[in-house]
């Protein structure tokens, strides 16, 4: 059938209650399988009047509107005044953008652990399906743990100082498990780049996973340190870090000069690349290093005069060489899988002036990541998991959808021109949502 392209077209307007984000209905859905509502009823209690928007409420809106990748306080009025996305995520009232800034003020240390807390308990529940999936695509769980700035403007944000980078920021702190967003701090600028690790890792990260998972953790060269590789052997996890620093990789590199070319391995199709172990035992450390020694002749199609070399410290030495250099240079995926969360939910700027503000923003940041990852397990195809979370927002949060009601019953009619249809459909299902209450 040909669709007429009209030459003219008036401009309306509708009663309708039409909303850009009628795939929110299955977020919040899945937030209540969760228990979010009454994890955040029960942990957060700042409210002192009863009268407006409750705390829980006020997160909920917070968290949703993140879940639709819009990090900003400014999206808190979009979404007050988008009524029927209101009625579809279940929520009583939703606070404008200044009463959420004045909202966030009240937060404290204490109440920032007890979001923390609710990340936490999110995790539990979602975080066996994702060690699963990644048991069986890899043999292995790979965990990444990795820090980045959060770049500030001005200088009236509590504790932000400069950092390395020479930018006055936030550091961020973060654990991943596959690509789920198991644990994440926002400490005050100038901090060390690896500020916390031990204890986000023994409180959000060990709990997860059970005794004999074969583990793999990435890590880069800030985590270099007897410290880390005491407390990664202890657990009997395996792990590699790229060694960068000259100082640490000379003598490493002192190990195998002179060796023969034949004591190297090919370890790409091309020969252009090729590895060799080391072994080193550092100053002040208990026993001695296995190191993984890459070198190539090539960047690109130039070939170098000198060879490049790389170092890696990794736990095993039973692998082939080519296994061993590609499971670390997997690290660069869930580099990507960090970098998702700040530009997929807008968090790449902190809205308020208040530290303790700015921790809970963020944490909510992390919540609303755990209900995609959840979406995505638990709502649409399984083949669908090689997603970021951008595919999962725009397609299936972002549908366009308009809210009846006939007989006291409630109706959501999604488009059925949308891209994702099939998603909607799945999802209606899995999440047990009545036959009725979504219409294609």
């Amino acid at each position: 059938m040909l669709i007429p392209k009209p030459e003219k077209i008036d401009i309306d307007f509708t009663d309708a209650k039409i909303t850009g984000m009628a795939g929110s209905l299955f977020v919040a859905r899945l937030a209540n399988q969760l228990n979010l509502p009454d994890m955040l009823e029960k942990q957060i209690h700042l409210k002192k009047r009863n009268r407006g928007c409750d705390d829980k409420d006020s997160l909920l809106g917070l968290i949703h509107n993140f879940c639709a990748g819009n990090g900003k306080l400014s999206d808190m009025d979009t979404l007050r005044a988008d009524k029927p996305a209101v009625s579809l995520l279940g929520l009583e009232d939703v606070r404008s953008s200044k009463r959420m800034g004045e909202y966030l003020t009240l937060f404290n240390a204490n109440t920032v652990k007890a979001l923390y807390s609710v990340a936490r308990n999110l995790c539990l529940q979602i975080a066996p399906d994702v060690i699963k999936h990644f048991i069986e695509e890899k043999d292995y769980l790979p965990v990444f743990l990795d820090g980045t700035e959060i770049e500030v403007t001005g200088r009236h944000f509590e504790q932000a100082d400069v950092g390395y980078s020479g930018n006055r920021q936030y550091w961020l702190h973060n654990i991943f498990i596959g690509h789920l967003w198991v644990s994440g701090r926002l400490n005050p600028g100038a901090s060390d780049v690896c500020i916390g690790w031990k204890e986000q890792l023994e409180n959000d990260v060990a709990p997860l996973i059970e005794q004999g998972v074969p583990v793999w953790a990435r890590m880069d060269n800030a985590y270099y340190r007897k410290e880390v590789v005491e407390w990664f052997e202890q657990k009997q996890w395996d792990f590699s870090i790229s060694v960068t620093n000259s100082n640490n990789c000379r003598p490493v590199l002192d190990c195998i000069e002179g060796l023969p070319d034949s004591a190297w391995t090919a370890i790409r199709s091309d020969k252009t690349e090729e590895a060799i172990f080391s072994y080193h035992q550092p100053a002040k450390w208990q026993r001695e290093q296995t190191y993984v020694v890459t070198r190539r002749w090539h960047d690109g199609k130039q070939w170098l005069l000198e060879p490049k070399y790389c170092v890696i410290l990794v736990s095993r030495s039973d692998l082939p060489l080519k296994e061993l250099v590609k499971r670390h240079r997997e690290k660069q995926g869930q580099e990507n899988a960090q970098k998702g969360p700040l530009i997929d939910l807008d968090l790449h700027h902190p809205p308020c002036r208040k530290f303790h503000a700015n921790q809970a923003f963020y944490a909510c940041g992390q919540i609303a990541q755990i209900l995609l990852r959840a979406l995505q397990y638990r709502a649409i195809p399984k083949t669908e998991r090689k997603h970021g979370i951008r595919p999962l927002i725009r397609k299936l949060v972002r549908s366009v959808g308009r809210l009846t009601c006939s007989g006291r019953k409630w109706t959501v009619h999604f488009v059925k021109t949308t891209v994702a249809l099939d998603w909607l459909w799945e999802a209606s299902e899995r999440l047990d949502v009545e036959r009725g209450s979504v219409s294609t």
